[in-house]
């Protein structure tokens, strides 16, 4: 079959592969979209850190698709399906596991498209346990967009979901802020801020359910904003996000950080914590409860992210795909390759 194979950093091409075939508890799934991210530019050009990949290695973990075989022993599921899978290969039987934390799982990390084959490819095996069936009267495109969805979706989850009448805001215009936006305008708050640097994500955002859209560098505006808000989501890749993000909150407020900014250096001041009895709330993942979650709300109708699938591109394409996906000239929000 053919797939988007990474040998090493740098060295990337669309080649024949190995056709995927399950083995026991396994679920072969022939992919119908994969959106591609900034994790994935970071494994092409060795950005990534080394623990968390493992070349040669074919990249696609955010992608649905349609059952194509089953493995010895799979039960519940059946050709043509539609699916989703968890990425994260937890073990299952450790502590946070146990849990059902299986985001924080102590065994070695293992994920697809980073550590095992991705879904850039005509098809891709995963282990069946973590295989969520999606219903057949929804759109299984857009469902390639549930992963990120999952993580954001977590950090609800972890902080507790927002009460309706909630002051609520989201640092960070690109597609994880765009779809915490999604998913906080369920909760039917108060008030729905984003805070964005591309005055042409506002009018997406105000699509998204913003009912207040800020630039970051209007410090006038910015000002206006301290100490407003309940619950701050941070979904920047910038040092300079979540200390902004801080100087949002009540005091007592929760602040919820889903970006990874890469920093060297100390960006927030504890004293701003302490001071303001924050809650401040790391996130990595996500948990099998913030996907069943986010499959029930994509299930339900209510959440829909194909509003934010702005390019299609195929598995030959995927040189476009890249450039058009790192250009910020683009206008992409989120791109989607099509390997069939």
């Amino acid at each position: 079959m053919q797939a988007f194979l990474v040998r090493e950093p740098g060295a990337y091409a669309v080649e024949e592969v190995s056709e995927a075939s399950p083995g026991p508890g396994e679920v072969a799934v022939t992919v119908v979209a994969v959106g591609i991210c900034g994790s994935d530019l970071e494994l092409l050009d060795g950005r990534r850190p080394a623990a968390y990949v493992r070349y040669p290695v074919v990249p696609g973990h955010e992608w649905a698709g349609r059952v194509a075989s089953l493995g010895r022993g799979v039960t519940g599921l059946a050709r043509g399906d539609p699916v989703v899978a968890e990425g994260l290969r937890s073990c299952g039987v450790c502590e946070r596991c146990a849990e059902g934390r299986t985001n924080l799982c102590t065994a070695a990390y293992a994920e697809t498209g980073f550590t095992h084959p991705g879904a850039l490819a005509e098809q891709v095996v995963v282990p069946a346990r973590l295989v969520h069936r999606l219903p057949t009267n929804r759109p299984v495109e857009s469902a390639a967009l549930l992963e990120p969805a999952a993580c954001a979706a977590n950090g609800l989850l972890e902080a507790g979901v927002p009460r309706p009448g909630s002051r609520l805001a989201v640092v960070g215009d690109g597609p994880l802020g765009l779809l915490a936006l999604l998913l906080l305008r369920a909760v039917s708050p108060a008030e729905l801020a984003l805070v964005s640097r591309r005055p042409a994500r506002a009018a997406r955002g105000r699509d998204c359910g913003a009912t207040l859209v800020v630039h970051a560098r209007d410090q006038e505006a910015m000002a206006e904003l301290s100490g407003c808000f309940d619950t701050v989501v941070d979904t920047t890749t910038s040092p300079e996000g979540p200390a902004s993000s801080l100087t949002m909150l009540r005091r007592g407020g929760t602040a919820i950080l889903l970006g990874i900014s890469g920093a060297d250096r100390p960006t927030i001041d504890p004293d701003t914590i302490a001071l303001g009895h924050l809650h401040v709330l790391g996130i990595f993942a996500a948990s099998r409860a913030a996907w069943q979650w986010t499959v029930e709300l994509y299930a339900q109708g209510i959440l829909d992210p194909a509003p934010l699938i702005t390019h299609r591109f195929s598995l030959a394409e995927m040189p476009e795909a890249l450039a058009t996906l790192a250009s910020r000239e683009s206008g992409a929000i989120k791109v989607l390759i099509h390997p069939e």
